[in-house]
């Protein structure tokens, strides 16, 4: 039996942030310790986790073990240190032990591949119907939206979709993790497909004010690396 080729990455532990795969998201850098986890990650042109830590304790936070890392964009640096950064979700980690507590987390770990299988019929009317309902909700609530319709009419992964809805639409933090986590694509789509469906039967258009920036895919990521 093949082991898993493991890898060795920083760590970004956030009690509220998650990165999945295909999925931009951007930080502001200012604690001295991650601004040196910012220099190593440079240096060493390697990825960053972005790790889930709830408050399990009063003080004390608890990095998930399985997260989302990839590759990271300077979009602007401060005087005072502090940087505006920008993480393209490229693949999921599970780390196995810490390699480095201080400054910064370092993680040992594998990189987990997602199942795809199920039968053509499911994955063709789940991505049909997953597809509907965001372009539906985009038409809804954006004045120029267009462009993000036309992306999401040319997309034929279910991945994607799943981790597009997963990130920006469900609000209960440990089930993000749990669909972060879902091995299974067939679990996962009718997960998020429930989650549109509850959304479009509500009527409403979601809570996006307490949501992160919305940043829609791209099939463009060559100037991460």
């Amino acid at each position: 039996m093949v082991k898993n080729h493991l890898v060795q990455i920083p760590i970004f532990p956030l009690p509220t942030s998650f990165l999945f795969p295909g999925i931009y998201v951007p930080f502001h850098i200012f604690e001295e310790r991650y601004r040196s986890m910012l220099k190593h990650v440079q240096r060493n042109a390697c990825h960053l986790a972005v790790s889930y830590a709830p408050e399990m304790q009063p003080g004390r936070f608890f990095p998930q073990m399985i997260c989302g890392a990839g590759p990271v964009r300077v979009l602007k640096r401060f005087d005072s240190g502090e940087a505006d950064i920008l993480v393209f979700g490229k693949e999921r980690v599970k780390f196995h032990r810490y390699i480095q507590e201080v400054p910064f987390l370092i993680g040992e770990g594998e990189i987990l591949q997602v199942n795809k299988d199920m039968p053509t019929k499911t994955e063709t009317a789940l991505l049909t119907e997953i597809k509907e309902m965001l372009i539906n909700w985009i038409f809804a609530k954006f004045d120029d939206s267009s462009r993000s319709i036309q992306f999401f009419k040319s997309v034929n992964d279910l991945e994607p979709l799943c981790n597009f809805v997963s990130y920006y639409f469900v609000s209960d933090l440990e089930k993000k993790q749990n669909l972060l986590e879902e091995n299974e694509l067939e679990n996962k789509a009718q997960v998020v497909w429930q989650v549109l469906k509850d959304l479009e039967d509500s009527g409403t258009q979601g809570n996006m004010e307490t949501s992160p920036p919305l940043i829609f895919p791209s099939k463009k990521h060559d100037d991460f690396n």
